[in-house]
């Protein structure tokens, strides 16, 4: 037997060798071949694709057929599909497993669609049953192995700072704290869908007069208040942009002004000017003149002027000396 094999071995090296030895012989051969047979090579590939196809087409009209009479089986004889299946079981643990992970991972999107409609259909019994299995997995006492890498640690670190922030802000502007509550996912879809339907339905006419007679019309000191601060920051913004503009063409000339002013009250014995903010503000200083009227109040107190006029102290080296 053993000799046999040896012999197949050498009969096949010797064929290689021999076919090695005949294409280096003939270099060109196939390529001549294809070109001489172009057309009948095509004719047998599209038959060979054709029956493939064919093939295909035919095993899955038996896998599909197969499926559907172990279906219509299934529903005749549930007890009997019930036993069976946990036979399997039992006799192919892993196998059954790994079947369930797979049917899941094929059909997630639409197992996710079943218990969102099963959870808006009926959120408090969602509710109810994610609670009992919050429960039972306390009293078995199962801990969680996964833990957030350092990358949503510092995530989640970001997000709770942010809210830390915005209670104190709200603190500081006399406004309560936020009265939200976490829902769960059931719950907060109904909720969604809900406010949908309420604002995505059409009203009669008898709705709408019902709504207009409800309405109160803002208090006229409100509204010339809203006007007042809205021409007030408009203004501001403006004469920011004109400043800005000025300072930029007469940058040296401001500067140049603002050191000979100080030098004089350094010789007089008085302080001097600040030559950072000081020619910023004879820039914000000019572009106010002749802007302003007495429904606007001067821009030189808000926290945007005082950012304008000290914007370039971390940039600037010292230039001007007294």
């Amino acid at each position: 037997m053993h000799d046999e094999a040896l012999n197949e071995d050498e009969r096949a090296a010797r064929h290689a060798a021999q076919r090695r030895a005949w294409n280096d012989a003939h270099p060109t051969y196939y390529a001549e071949y294809r070109e001489r047979n172009r057309e009948y090579i095509r004719k047998t590939g599209r038959e060979r694709e054709r029956r493939r196809a064919q093939r295909e087409r035919d095993e899955k009209a038996r896998r599909e057929k197969g499926i559907e009479r172990a279906k219509e089986w299934a529903r005749q004889h549930p007890e009997e599909r019930q036993q069976a299946r946990e036979r399997y079981k039992q006799k192919h643990p892993e196998a059954y497993k790994q079947a369930q992970r797979d049917y899941y991972y094929r059909n997630r999107d639409a197992i996710a669609e079943r218990r969102r409609a099963r959870e808006a259909a009926d959120p408090e019994k969602a509710n109810e049953a994610h609670r009992r299995t919050v429960a039972r997995a306390r009293e078995t006492g199962r801990v969680s192995e996964w833990t957030p890498s350092p990358s949503q640690q510092e995530s989640y670190r970001q997000r709770e700072n942010e809210a830390r922030r915005l209670h104190r802000r709200r603190a500081r502007a006399g406004l309560p704290d936020r009265r939200l509550h976490q829902v769960l996912a059931a719950e907060r879809r109904q909720n969604d869908a809900a406010a949908e339907a309420f604002f995505a339905r059409k009203r009669s006419r008898e709705e709408l007069a019902q709504i207009r007679e409800q309405d109160v019309p803002t208090p006229p000191e409100l509204v010339q208040a809203w006007q007042h601060r809205s021409e007030t920051r408009r203004a501001a913004r403006e004469i920011l942009a004109i400043a800005d503009a000025y300072f930029i063409d007469h940058e040296v000339e401001l500067r140049a002004r603002v050191a000979e002013v100080s030098r004089a009250r350094f010789r007089a014995g008085l302080l001097p000017l600040d030559v950072y903010t000081e020619p910023r503000r004879r820039a914000l200083e000019l572009a106010s003149t002749g802007y302003l009227h007495r429904t606007a109040v001067s821009p030189t107190s808000s926290l945007a002027a005082f950012q304008w006029l000290t914007s370039d102290l971390a940039k600037r080296a010292t230039d001007i000396l007294l």
